[in-house]
């Protein structure tokens, strides 16, 4: 399996395991459980946020460092150049 796979389905087992906890918490009558319920809910929230910006930042800054004269020399062949002697056709 590759690592994203894995990944995923430790994921997708540990989000379960907070609603699992987050359920057994809400029907404990102790002291401590009210606490645990609300680090567990917190936990199941902030946590899916938390990865999803780091890989929104990730594929932002995937493409930082490449060399930017190769993208320039693409939108240059792509644009026509017109001769200074040429009038213009946009009115």
């Amino acid at each position: 399996m590759n690592l994203k796979r894995i990944g995923a389905i430790a994921g997708i087992v540990i989000l379960l395991g907070f609603a699992v906890a987050a359920m057994v918490f809400s029907f404990i009558d102790a002291p401590w459980a009210r606490q645990a319920l609300s680090a567990s809910l917190f936990c199941a929230i902030v946590i899916p946020v938390f990865i999803y910006l780091m890989m929104l930042v990730a594929k932002v800054l995937r493409g930082r460092g490449v060399d930017d004269d190769a993208e320039k020399k693409q939108t240059k062949e792509q644009k026509p150049e017109k001769n200074p002697g040429e009038k213009s056709s946009v009115k």
